[in-house]
């Protein structure tokens, strides 16, 4: 299985500039803190949700989104922080949109006289089967020792047989090379970005209103 695991760095020094100049208690910076980075995950899954839905064209975006977590990892008096997860791994071909090019071979009735079972066809025509993704970041995947076949629902897909069992599987396609560079460079490289604007915006909100200047029994609003 292929995974992504990035962990984004931020800038304390840069965020006591901030604290300093509105005038924000110690409480107030930490639990502007918290809810910037609980705000950031939020953002950054539904930005992944699009980025997919274009990039890969699923039938169902619930098979791809639970490949995403967002990971708070705790500090006790420290600062939290939080890490991000995707699973690259390959997935099936009827999982994503797209159109699937070749013929179904038909089958023969040839059978061993002896033992009634069938016999291998002594010459197969070749079938082409390739399938053309839908989505914008996927290319054409060629496929020349699989077949074009039916799955249990009747829907068309490629299948393809195991090297080692000879049983003949669904066929997969990789989408590691089409997002790992994309995914870093486009979403979680905004990840920063977005984590300060949602921490200057809630904390001078708190300093304007006096929300929370220092702790109470009850933990804060």
């Amino acid at each position: 299985m292929t995974t992504r695991h990035l962990l984004f760095d931020i800038d304390v020094d840069a965020l006591r500039q901030i604290v300093e100049q509105v005038g924000a208690t110690q409480h107030q910076y930490r639990l502007a803190y918290s809810r910037a980075l609980k705000r950031t995950a939020s953002k950054i899954r539904k930005q992944s949700s699009a980025l997919l839905k274009s990039g890969l064209a699923p039938r169902k975006m619930k098979e791809l989104q639970r490949r995403f977590f967002a990971r708070r990892i705790k500090r006790g008096a420290g600062l939290d922080e939080m890490s991000f997860w995707f699973g690259l791994n390959a997935i099936k071909v009827t999982r994503l949109r797209g159109r699937t090019v070749g013929k179904i071979p038909p089958r023969h009735r040839r059978r061993d006289k002896r033992t009634g079972r069938f016999i291998p066809a002594a010459q197969r025509r070749q079938y082409v089967a390739r399938f053309e993704p839908k989505g914008q970041r996927l290319l054409p995947q060629h496929y020349p020792d699989g077949m074009v076949g039916r799955t249990s629902q009747g829907q068309r897909t490629i299948k393809v047989r195991h090297p080692l069992t000879r049983r003949w599987r669904e066929a997969l396609i990789d989408i590691a090379p089409a997002l790992h560079d994309h995914l870093e460079d486009t979403l979680f490289a905004e990840c920063v970005a977005v984590f300060m604007k949602e921490f200057e915006s809630d904390i001078r909100r708190r300093v304007k209103h006096n929300i929370t200047v220092k702790p109470t029994s009850s933990g804060g609003y």
